[in-house]
Formats: structure tokens, C-alpha cells, sequence
């Protein structure tokens, strides 16, 4: 095989590579919450839907001593859509009157959004997340 036969073959590759890296971005390339740079998600993952395509993901993260709920919003929803709020919470079972970690953000473009940090890690919880109205949860870890 020639060079440029060499070349353009590891060119295809790493496209394709780089592609397939953006097919997941979004449970791939989440940041992490400030303050705390060694996050690991904990329960399921909840998918909203608003119109009757997927838009949105919530899920729990624990690290640094504490949970965070972390919302994403999905590629699809964004390009048809010009702003949107995000309001996210974790609901510490045992006294869910309160919001912790509670974040929102009104009339944003943003895709995604972290919770402040919640002191619940000792408890059973599972965080909530809204995308303007419509609101999903994650499963419960104790």
C-alpha cells in the first residue's frame, strides 16, 4: 500500500473513531459538577420525552462525599427549540418535603446543568429533573 493510500486509510479510521465518539456524547462527555472532579453515576438513567421524542437526560452522580443531580438536553430537542428551562433536585426519601442540591435555569440555551452538591449520600435518593414542565426521576439508591 502507498503512503497516501496509508494516509487517507488512517484519516477514514479516525473519522469514523471521532463519529462514533459524538454518537455518545451524551452520557460520554458529561462534565463534571465544580468542586468536584471524580463524579460516578449511581442508579438508572431517566429519559423525558416532551412531543413524543426523547429530549432530555436525568441522572444521579455521587463523589466527593455527595450527590448531584445532572440533566442533559438532547441534541434533537435543541434544534427544534430556542430556549428552554432546566430545574433539577435530589429527594432524599426520608424527608422529601425539602430539594436538595436543587439548580435552575430559566430561558437557557445550555445543554446541560448540575446540582449543587447534597449532603444526602447517607440516605436513600434519587434525583429529579424538569425540562421546562415535564419532569422525570431515576431509581432510588440507598
Amino acid at each position: 500500500m502507498n503512503l497516501g493510500k496509508k494516509v487517507a486509510s488512517t484519516l477514514g479510521a479516525l473519522t469514523a473513531i471521532a463519529g462514533l465518539s459524538l454518537v455518545n456524547a451524551p452520557s460520554a462527555a458529561a462534565s463534571t459538577p465544580s468542586g468536584c472532579s471524580s463524579v460516578s453515576q449511581i442508579g438508572s438513567t431517566r429519559v423525558i420525552q416532551v412531543g413524543g421524542i426523547d429530549a432530555a437526560s436525568v441522572k444521579q452522580y455521587y463523589g466527593c462525599g455527595y450527590n448531584y443531580a445532572y440533566i442533559y438536553v438532547w441534541q434533537q430537542f435543541r434544534d427544534t427549540h430556542t430556549n428552554w428551562d432546566l430545574y433539577i433536585r435530589i429527594v432524599n426519601e426520608s424527608d422529601s418535603g425539602n430539594d436538595y442540591g436543587a439548580a435552575q435555569l430559566a430561558n437557557t440555551t445550555r445543554s446541560e446543568l448540575w446540582g449543587t452538591p447534597a449532603n444526602t449520600a447517607a440516605y436513600c435518593t434519587h434525583a429529579t429533573g424538569y425540562l421546562n414542565s415535564t419532569g422525570g426521576s431515576t431509581s432510588t439508591v440507598c
